[in-house]
Protein backbone atom coordinates (compact mmCIF):
# COMPACT_ATOMS: atom_id res chain seq x y z
CA UNK A 1 0.00 0.00 0.00
CA UNK A 2 3.01 2.68 0.74
CA UNK A 3 4.36 1.63 -2.66
CA UNK A 4 1.15 2.68 -4.56
CA UNK A 5 0.63 5.65 -2.41
CA UNK A 6 4.38 6.61 -2.94
CA UNK A 7 3.88 6.18 -6.75
CA UNK A 8 1.07 7.51 -7.16
CA UNK A 9 3.23 11.19 -5.38
CA UNK A 10 5.64 10.58 -7.83
CA UNK A 11 3.21 10.27 -10.62
CA UNK A 12 1.62 13.44 -9.70
CA UNK A 13 4.28 15.21 -9.47
CA UNK A 14 5.57 14.05 -13.30
CA UNK A 15 1.84 14.24 -15.03
CA UNK A 16 -0.86 16.08 -13.01
CA UNK A 17 0.83 19.36 -12.11
CA UNK A 18 3.74 21.97 -11.69
CA UNK A 19 3.20 22.26 -7.90
CA UNK A 20 4.95 19.28 -5.94
CA UNK A 21 3.44 16.95 -3.85
CA UNK A 22 5.42 18.14 -1.52
CA UNK A 23 5.11 21.60 -1.81
CA UNK A 24 1.72 20.98 -0.85
CA UNK A 25 2.29 19.09 2.45
CA UNK A 26 4.67 22.23 3.44
CA UNK A 27 1.95 25.07 2.10
CA UNK A 28 -1.47 24.19 3.07
CA UNK A 29 -2.49 26.95 4.59
CA UNK A 30 -1.26 29.47 2.11
CA UNK A 31 -3.24 27.27 -0.70
CA UNK A 32 -5.80 27.62 1.27
CA UNK A 33 -6.58 31.49 0.34
CA UNK A 34 -5.57 30.83 -3.27
CA UNK A 35 -8.06 31.80 -5.64
CA UNK A 36 -7.92 29.03 -8.33
CA UNK A 37 -6.12 25.51 -7.45
CA UNK A 38 -3.44 24.48 -9.79
CA UNK A 39 -5.24 21.91 -12.61
CA UNK A 40 -4.22 18.29 -11.28
CA UNK A 41 -4.42 19.12 -7.92
CA UNK A 42 -7.16 18.23 -5.45
CA UNK A 43 -9.12 20.94 -4.02
CA UNK A 44 -8.99 21.15 -0.42
CA UNK A 45 -10.50 24.51 0.26
CA UNK A 46 -13.69 23.61 1.24
CA UNK A 47 -12.42 21.53 4.18
CA UNK A 48 -11.53 24.40 6.59
CA UNK A 49 -14.95 26.03 5.94
CA UNK A 50 -18.39 24.19 7.19
CA UNK A 51 -19.94 22.53 4.32
CA UNK A 52 -22.56 19.66 4.16
CA UNK A 53 -19.18 17.31 2.80
CA UNK A 54 -18.16 17.33 6.67
CA UNK A 55 -21.38 16.04 7.98
CA UNK A 56 -21.53 12.78 5.72
CA UNK A 57 -20.97 9.62 7.08
CA UNK A 58 -17.47 7.99 6.23
CA UNK A 59 -17.73 4.58 5.43
CA UNK A 60 -15.28 2.06 6.55
CA UNK A 61 -11.84 1.21 5.14
CA UNK A 62 -12.39 -1.78 3.65
CA UNK A 63 -15.26 -0.16 1.27
CA UNK A 64 -14.40 -0.17 -2.30
CA UNK A 65 -14.83 3.28 -3.52
CA UNK A 66 -13.64 2.94 -6.62
CA UNK A 67 -12.80 0.79 -9.56
CA UNK A 68 -10.88 2.11 -12.64
CA UNK A 69 -10.38 -0.27 -15.45
CA UNK A 70 -11.09 -3.33 -13.24
CA UNK A 71 -8.66 -2.02 -10.30
CA UNK A 72 -10.45 -2.22 -6.77
CA UNK A 73 -9.45 1.03 -4.74
CA UNK A 74 -10.08 0.34 -1.69
CA UNK A 75 -10.93 3.70 1.10
CA UNK A 76 -7.86 3.09 3.24
CA UNK A 77 -5.53 3.98 -0.19
CA UNK A 78 -7.28 6.55 -0.62
CA UNK A 79 -7.52 8.17 3.32
CA UNK A 80 -3.57 7.27 3.24
CA UNK A 81 -2.56 8.93 0.05
CA UNK A 82 -4.98 12.18 1.05
CA UNK A 83 -3.23 12.16 4.96
CA UNK A 84 0.23 11.77 3.18
CA UNK A 85 -0.57 14.84 0.79
CA UNK A 86 -2.08 17.25 3.51
CA UNK A 87 0.74 16.24 6.33
CA UNK A 88 -2.16 14.42 8.19
CA UNK A 89 -4.54 17.55 8.12
CA UNK A 90 -7.05 15.89 5.88
CA UNK A 91 -7.30 12.07 6.49
CA UNK A 92 -10.53 10.82 5.50
CA UNK A 93 -11.82 10.84 1.48
CA UNK A 94 -15.44 10.82 2.25
CA UNK A 95 -15.28 14.63 3.41
CA UNK A 96 -13.90 15.67 0.18
CA UNK A 97 -16.24 17.08 -2.51
CA UNK A 98 -17.71 15.11 -5.25
CA UNK A 99 -15.83 16.88 -8.21
CA UNK A 100 -12.48 16.29 -6.09
CA UNK A 101 -12.96 12.72 -5.02
CA UNK A 102 -12.86 11.57 -8.63
CA UNK A 103 -9.89 13.89 -8.89
CA UNK A 104 -7.91 11.96 -6.61
CA UNK A 105 -9.26 8.60 -7.74
CA UNK A 106 -7.51 9.38 -11.05
CA UNK A 107 -4.19 10.08 -9.52
CA UNK A 108 -4.37 7.28 -7.61
CA UNK A 109 -5.18 5.08 -10.74
CA UNK A 110 -2.19 6.48 -12.39
CA UNK A 111 0.78 4.21 -11.44
CA UNK A 112 -1.53 1.33 -11.66
CA UNK A 113 -2.51 2.36 -15.61
CA UNK A 114 0.78 3.31 -16.32
CA UNK A 115 2.56 -0.45 -14.61
CA UNK A 116 -0.49 -2.43 -16.43
CA UNK A 117 0.86 -0.33 -20.38
CA UNK A 118 4.13 -0.79 -19.42
CA UNK A 119 3.51 -5.01 -19.10
CA UNK A 120 2.06 -5.09 -22.19
CA UNK A 121 4.16 -2.26 -24.30
CA UNK A 122 7.76 -3.41 -22.87
CA UNK A 123 9.85 -6.01 -24.50
CA UNK A 124 11.44 -8.99 -22.40
CA UNK A 125 14.81 -7.51 -22.75
CA UNK A 126 13.71 -4.03 -21.74
CA UNK A 127 11.80 -5.02 -18.46
CA UNK A 128 14.56 -7.18 -17.64
CA UNK A 129 16.80 -3.74 -18.00
CA UNK A 130 14.21 -2.09 -15.62
CA UNK A 131 14.77 -4.75 -13.17
CA UNK A 132 18.48 -4.57 -13.31
CA UNK A 133 18.37 -0.87 -12.90
CA UNK A 134 16.13 -0.92 -10.34
CA UNK A 135 17.88 -3.68 -8.33
CA UNK A 136 21.72 -1.93 -8.58
CA UNK A 137 19.87 1.42 -7.28
CA UNK A 138 18.68 -0.46 -4.19
CA UNK A 139 22.02 -2.70 -3.83
CA UNK A 140 23.82 0.79 -3.97
CA UNK A 141 21.75 2.28 -1.19
CA UNK A 142 22.09 0.26 1.10
CA UNK A 143 25.87 -0.60 0.69
CA UNK A 144 27.88 1.73 2.63
CA UNK A 145 31.34 2.82 1.99
CA UNK A 146 33.15 5.01 4.62
CA UNK A 147 35.21 8.00 3.22
CA UNK A 148 37.83 6.56 5.97
CA UNK A 149 37.95 3.25 3.76
CA UNK A 150 38.56 5.70 0.46
CA UNK A 151 40.70 7.82 2.04
CA UNK A 152 43.39 4.57 2.86
CA UNK A 153 43.12 2.72 -0.64
CA UNK A 154 43.60 6.46 -2.23
CA UNK A 155 46.62 7.07 0.48
CA UNK A 156 47.65 2.91 -0.68
CA UNK A 157 47.23 4.03 -4.42
CA UNK A 158 49.17 6.97 -4.38
CA UNK A 159 52.33 5.56 -2.93
CA UNK A 160 52.32 3.15 -5.15
CA UNK A 161 51.80 5.58 -8.05
CA UNK A 162 55.14 8.09 -6.37
CA UNK A 163 57.33 4.92 -5.96
CA UNK A 164 56.74 3.58 -10.18
CA UNK A 165 55.70 7.04 -11.46
CA UNK A 166 58.08 8.01 -14.04
CA UNK A 167 56.23 10.35 -16.22
CA UNK A 168 55.49 13.27 -13.64
CA UNK A 169 52.07 12.73 -13.82
CA UNK A 170 50.16 15.23 -11.44
CA UNK A 171 48.32 12.88 -9.25
CA UNK A 172 44.55 14.46 -8.40
CA UNK A 173 43.62 15.35 -5.06
CA UNK A 174 41.32 13.35 -3.02
CA UNK A 175 38.62 15.52 -2.81
CA UNK A 176 38.28 15.22 -6.29
CA UNK A 177 38.04 11.78 -6.81
CA UNK A 178 36.67 10.67 -3.99
CA UNK A 179 33.48 10.03 -5.64
CA UNK A 180 34.42 7.96 -7.97
CA UNK A 181 36.48 5.68 -5.93
CA UNK A 182 33.61 5.57 -3.34
CA UNK A 183 31.50 4.48 -6.63
CA UNK A 184 34.21 1.98 -7.89
CA UNK A 185 34.08 0.59 -4.43
CA UNK A 186 30.90 -0.06 -4.03
CA UNK A 187 30.49 -1.83 -7.43
CA UNK A 188 33.14 -4.29 -6.11
CA UNK A 189 31.34 -4.98 -2.82
CA UNK A 190 28.34 -5.82 -4.65
CA UNK A 191 30.12 -8.09 -7.38
CA UNK A 192 31.55 -9.54 -4.52
CA UNK A 193 28.83 -10.41 -2.72
CA UNK A 194 27.01 -11.65 -5.70
CA UNK A 195 29.56 -13.80 -6.56
CA UNK A 196 30.13 -15.35 -2.97
CA UNK A 197 28.87 -19.05 -3.17
CA UNK A 198 28.54 -19.36 -6.72
CA UNK A 199 29.87 -22.44 -8.48
CA UNK A 200 31.28 -21.44 -11.64
CA UNK A 201 32.41 -24.09 -14.26
CA UNK A 202 34.03 -23.40 -17.37
CA UNK A 203 33.43 -25.96 -19.93
CA UNK A 204 37.12 -27.06 -21.99
CA UNK A 205 37.03 -27.26 -25.60
CA UNK A 206 36.29 -30.30 -27.02
CA UNK A 207 40.01 -31.72 -28.10
CA UNK A 208 40.09 -32.48 -32.27
CA UNK A 209 41.56 -36.29 -32.73
CA UNK A 210 45.12 -36.28 -33.81
CA UNK A 211 44.33 -36.62 -37.81
CA UNK A 212 42.01 -33.38 -37.97
CA UNK A 213 44.93 -31.54 -35.83
CA UNK A 214 47.11 -32.02 -38.52
CA UNK A 215 44.96 -31.20 -41.41
CA UNK A 216 44.03 -28.00 -39.70
CA UNK A 217 47.94 -27.41 -39.23
CA UNK A 218 48.10 -28.24 -42.84
CA UNK A 219 45.57 -25.82 -43.92
CA UNK A 220 47.24 -23.03 -41.97
CA UNK A 221 50.42 -23.61 -43.39
CA UNK A 222 49.08 -23.44 -46.74
CA UNK A 223 47.60 -19.91 -45.97
CA UNK A 224 50.91 -18.25 -45.22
Amino acid sequence: MRKIVATAGICLGLFASSLSADALKNSLSKMIHEKETPTGMVDLTSLDRPSPASMRKTRSSTTVIAIVDGHKIRKKLADDYLSSRTAGKVSDFDLLPKKQRKRLVKELALPMLIANRAKKELSKEEKESLYISVWMHKKVSKTKVADSEVKILYDELKQKALEHNTTNNIIPPFESIKNKMKAKMIEKKIMKDLMKDVKVEVEAPIALPPMMIHRSSARYEGLK
